[in-house]
């Protein structure tokens, strides 16, 4: 879970696309919590132990189109989550229209009357994770792959074929005569794909098992946990068949699952790994197989249902399968869609307008997009060109409530009132620079286009929207807070928010913990800072920087602590059951980052799973980050965006903002003076070294 969060139930709703009537409710089952990947019981990191608290996690029974859905809900903002559906090209989460009564006015809903429109609605679409693919079968490798799958073809001394990929049949739901098969990441420095950008959830070797003692013993050994991913029978009958599970003599002794049948004859010291259905049933999906190929160690993807499989054994560019909802003020009733074609890009969406300059394309507000749909249909995040207007295949209806802000935070904005009034101020810097003050910020913009420049509040969440100085320069954004925190040695500042993080080496979001007062950046030479950003393409990683009297720049980066997956394969030591950046990353999909700062350490989470740690430097026994009172900033970065974005994998940003760049960020907030948070460094390290 995160960092203070509750178990609560939830009540989900759901019925067919085609349905009018006769819906169910489902509450969700005592007890039930969602299971964060990575943090378990041995992962560290799992609670607030003081800090800022105020979200809520819950898994969610459900019985309808959709399943596995969970929400997670920080405050006034909802994060749904649910198993992909075959053949949908996007998703859709929106306010459900209601009757006098409270139920849902199903004559409303798009495609009710069999069109594809709910006149005046507003939609937050969940669009594509922009990732690097891998090379199917006799599909040759490119320039810079080193990843490879294999469906038909040889594996480990057996010839396999298509048909073979499907071991059986299970289950995408609990109940009471099924047992769970858990998906446990290695951490094994080789147990990943240590060359080039070709990494996801899929290339780590995992192993698959029904027993929750074995889960639980291997969390506590540094596996990652990516919980429960689909449920097999428990008992055996003539209806199921056996899985096997064996590890070859090859190197790193690649893990092989097979059915009972030719493979099984062909390989030596295998042993039962858990059942499948030998046909397909109500509630079941085909459980495939991928065996992956890396520079690491190699092994067999398990994977239930046709899209999963599809992505497994492509990986590249699909849609997301989760989706944003913010602004809740009581309790509320959404929808969630699954659609036949992705949502339509309708303009770059601003919160404010601005007009098109040369170079550059509009930034359209909420109103400007509205007014120019034919049916006043907003599609938030939609990033599909020339398609019919989507049409939904599969719906459910989720029942979500705000939580409580954490009263004892020393500062949080929520957004929900406007950042201004703002008054424009000199800033005394190099070329197009801007600098802006309110009563709650200081902004200030480096090296930019302007116009075009936008910052403001939009559905309570702070969104910014800009361009680096010709699509070439260095351009930088900082929003520090005018209120201080402050750092010390016995205790930790707790600096939370929420943002999306798509990333490539010249657009990312960045957190500055600094002794210096705004502008900070112009300050940086003159005093201490501690940064974390997501950097990178495709995967990306979380870095966590101490810059010691010197400046920032993104050709000049300070030194970065060694806690990425490839430092720590490099160095031969053990992965850290942490999230893949780029597999949270989504254009409408924010992250919520917790950094822990004293003068000593800083610690590093997204979504609550941790990140990295790092030992900041105390030459002579003085830390260089001395205690005291500090500023904290959230930061934007876009560098030479005329030569950013590789397409592949970043098509959207490619075709819809490859010379601009957007951020929207929620609940800003941090509490001096906390206990650091639950930490196993057996498993997650702290290190002293940089890189």
């Amino acid at each position: 879970m995160w960092p203070g969060c509750a178990v609560r139930s939830l009540v989900v709703v759901a019925c067919l696309a085609a349905a009018t009537s006769a819906c169910v409710s489902v509450p969700a089952p005592s007890g039930s919590s969602q299971d964060d990947s990575g943090v378990g019981g041995g992962g560290g990191g799992g609670s607030d132990a003081g800090g800022l608290g105020g979200s809520s996690d819950a898994s969610i029974g459900l019985t309808g189109d959709f399943t596995n859905v969970t929400a997670s809900v920080n405050t006034d903002n909802a994060l749904i989550s649910f198993n992909p559906v075959d053949g949908a090209a996007d998703y859709r989460i929106y306010r459900a229209p209601l009757l006098a009564d409270g139920g849902v006015d199903l004559a409303s809903l798009p495609g009710a009357d069999g069109g594809t429109a709910m006149p005046g609605a507003t939609y937050r679409c969940a669009g594509d994770r922009e990732a690097s693919r891998i090379s199917l079968d006799n599909e040759p490798l490119q320039q810079g792959e080193a990843a490879h799958a294999t469906v038909n073809g040889p594996v480990v001394g057996f010839n396999r074929a298509t048909a073979d990929a499907t071991l059986g049949y299970v289950y995408l739901s609990p109940a009471a005569d099924r047992l769970p098969v858990y998906a446990l990441g290695d951490p094994s420095s080789n147990a990943d794909n240590s060359c080039y950008g070709q990494r996801w959830d899929e290339s780590r070797v995992k192993r698959y098992l029904t027993s929750d003692a074995d889960r639980q013993t291997m969390i506590g050994q540094g596996w990652r946990d990516y919980g429960a991913v689909f449920y097999a029978p428990a008992t055996a009958s003539a209806a199921t068949v056996q899985v096997y599970t064996a590890a070859t003599n090859d190197f790193g002794k690649p893990r092989l699952y097979f059915a009972a049948g030719r493979e099984q004859a062909a390989r030596s010291g295998a042993s039962a790994a858990f059942l499948a259905l030998s046909a397909p049933a109500a509630g079941t999906a085909p459980l495939k197989r991928v065996f992956y190929t890396t520079c690491g160690w190699s092994h067999d993807e398990l994977v239930a249902g046709e899209t999963r499989f599809q992505r497994a054994e492509h990986q590249a560019n699909v849609p997301l399968t989760s989706l944003q909802w913010t602004g809740l003020t009581g309790p509320t009733k959404l929808v969630i869609e699954a659609l036949d074609h992705g949502c339509p890009w309708q303009g770059l969406l601003s919160p404010v307008s601005v007009n098109a300059v040369a170079g550059h394309q509009a930034f359209l507000s909420l109103n400007d997009i509205r007014t120019a749909d034919p049916l006043q249909e907003v599609f938030v995040n939609g990033q599909h060109d020339g398609e019919p207007r989507p049409r939904a295949i599969a719906r459910s209806f989720v029942d979500v409530s705000p939580v409580a802000a954490d009263a004892t935070a020393d500062y949080r904005d929520g957004f929900d009132t406007d950042v201004g009034p703002l008054t424009e101020v000199p800033l005394n810097t190099d070329f197009a620079a801007k600098r802006f003050l309110s009563p709650r910020y200081d902004f200030s913009f480096y090296r930019i286009d302007s116009p075009p420049l936008a910052l403001g509040t939009l559905f309570n969440e702070f969104w910014v929207v800009w361009a680096d100085g010709g699509a070439d320069l260095e351009a930088k954004f900082r929003m520090t807070a005018t209120k201080k925190a402050a750092i010390a040695a016995n205790s930790f500042l707790h600096v939370t928010l929420e943002v999306d993080v798509v990333s490539t080496d010249r657009r990312y979001p960045q957190i500055l913990i600094s002794n210096q007062d705004p502008p900070v950046q112009d300050n940086l030479p003159q005093g201490v800072t501690i940064l974390a950003q997501t950097f990178g393409v495709w995967p990306a990683r979380f870095e966590l920087q101490i810059c010691d009297h010197r400046t920032w720049g993104v050709t000049n980066q300070c030194p970065r602590f060694a806690t990425d997956f490839y430092d720590l394969a490099n160095a031969g030591q053990n992965n850290v059951p942490s999230p893949v950046v780029g597999e949270l990353a989504g254009v409408d999909r924010r992250v919520r980052w917790d950094v822990y700062a004293s003068t000593t350490r800083v610690y590093g989470l997204l979504d609550g799973q941790p990140m990295g740690c790092g030992i900041l430097p105390a030459p002579g026994g003085t830390p260089v980050m001395p205690a005291g009172p500090v500023t904290v900033t959230f930061g934007d970065v876009l560098y030479h965006s005329g030569i950013d974005v590789p397409n592949p994998p970043y098509t959207f940003h490619n075709e819809h903002m490859h010379v601009e760049t957007r951020r929207h960020m929620d609940e800003f907030a941090f509490k001096s003076g906390v206990a650091g948070p639950d930490w196993n460094e057996a498993i997650v390290p702290c290190t002293a070294t940089t890189k």
